[in-house]
């Protein structure tokens, strides 16, 4: 039996800054949640019977071992409710769920992955269960009010797609930082490895080790962030858990999380936060420009933002400049965005006689990174060629 020990890993990044900004921009919906019957560990006789109907408990001699590793896991991860294992009937999916019911952890099996796994990984995939209640439990339960809260919110047939993809990411930030916090539990990265390249897999002989290097391979050939909805491709899960073992690198781990979870802000696939951040962009952006130009007709056509300067999240960055080139590492579909703002100021009067605006504008999206997208927009909105436009562009100096 592989020991345990008792590791507090930082709450995940993705979780706080979540959670703050949902308190801070939706009190009223947060207290409801947060008061919710359904988040008490009510009784609920009518679900328990149906777990006792549609899984074997086990609690006999012959599951003694595998009954012993939760005992010591959920000591480990300071849980103090129950926790009863089950194994699904009829079940031929290969997985593992846990969740809370009458005051107690169930932690339910699903097809072979017992019989797959030897003791000791069997042992890592409990404690990637029960490292979701440890989340859970903390702050008060806050993380379970975010969960709830969340995936109710994108449940929701109308749901808008900022909240289901915000809703994705949630659960993959939860598993990563549950296989992570598995590997500090056991203090056994090759196992927990070789853990979820059997379930993933099939096969009953592995090399972790092995693994481990063929996803620093396929990194190298493609590094981008995944589109999975549940559980990140293996590689990526594999990856952010090698990150996990770089000891005082916290810094580098929320960077191979940016990378490989969240990815380049993308106005095809915003989460609240990123909507957030690109409002602080959009700010920075017409205030900065803004700056550039000694337009009173800009200046007062902006007043027509105020919503937006109002809703303005980050504080921290709502006054910062753009600086030289900042845009032009941002996702296309960003630079394209500040580029219809900067296109939307140089037309304030819908023409191009007066064109002084104009070559401010220009002048600015040359600086900020967005010149082509600046130029392209530009075509367009006028119904000049991209070569009437360039010409235009060599002769504005402003």
């Amino acid at each position: 039996m592989t020991p345990v020990q008792l590791v507090e890993l930082p709450t995940p990044t993705y979780h706080t800054e979540l959670r703050d900004f949902l308190t801070a921009t939706e009190p009223e919906l947060w207290r409801w949640f947060a008061e919710s019957k359904q988040l008490s560990a009510r009784s609920d006789d009518e679900a328990e019977l149906e777990l006792l109907k549609s899984a074997i408990r086990l609690d006999g001699g012959v599951h003694d071992v595998l009954v012993a590793h939760a005992t010591l896991l959920r000591d480990a991860f300071a849980i103090t409710e129950p926790v009863a294992l089950y194994q699904e009937l009829g079940s031929s999916e290969r997985n593992a769920h846990v969740f809370r019911l009458n005051g107690q952890v169930n932690v339910v099996f699903g097809g072979d992955l017992l019989e797959l796994l030897e003791p000791s990984e069997q042992q890592v995939i409990l404690a990637h269960e029960l490292a979701h209640i440890a989340l859970w439990r903390r702050s008060d339960r806050d993380f379970e009010v975010l969960d709830q809260m969340i995936h109710r919110l994108a449940s929701d047939p109308g749901a808008d797609d900022t909240v289901i993809e915000t809703a994705r990411r949630l659960r993959l930030h939860t598993e990563v930082w549950a296989d992570a916090a598995a590997v500090a539990v056991l203090d056994d990265l090759e196992t927990s490895v070789a853990a979820m390249v059997k379930v993933g897999s099939g096969l009953r002989h592995v090399d972790p080790a092995a693994y481990l290097r063929q996803a620093e391979d396929i990194l190298a050939l493609d590094s981008r962030a995944t589109t999975a909805w549940t559980h990140p491709e293996l590689h990526i899960r594999v990856a952010c858990l090698a990150a996990c073992q770089v000891a005082g690198q916290r810094h580098a781990v929320e960077g191979v999380l940016a990378t490989l979870i969240n990815g380049p802000d993308d106005l095809d696939r915003l989460d609240l936060l990123g909507q957030r951040r690109l409002r602080t962009l959009a700010a920075r952006v017409l205030a900065t420009a803004t700056g550039s130009s000694a337009s009173d007709t800009v200046t007062d056509y902006l007043a027509h933002y105020v919503d937006l300067a109002a809703d303005r999240a980050d504080g921290a960055e709502e006054g910062k400049p753009v600086g030289n080139g900042e845009l032009a590492e941002l996702s296309p579909s960003v630079r394209w965005f500040a580029a219809s703002l900067l296109v939307d100021l140089a037309l304030v009067d819908d023409e191009v006689d007066d064109l002084a605006d104009l070559r401010a504008m220009s002048a600015e999206a040359e600086r900020q990174g967005v010149a082509e997208e600046f130029d392209k927009i530009l075509a367009r909105a006028t119904e000049q060629t991209r070569s009437e436009v360039a010409a235009l562009r060599a002769d504005t100096t402003p």
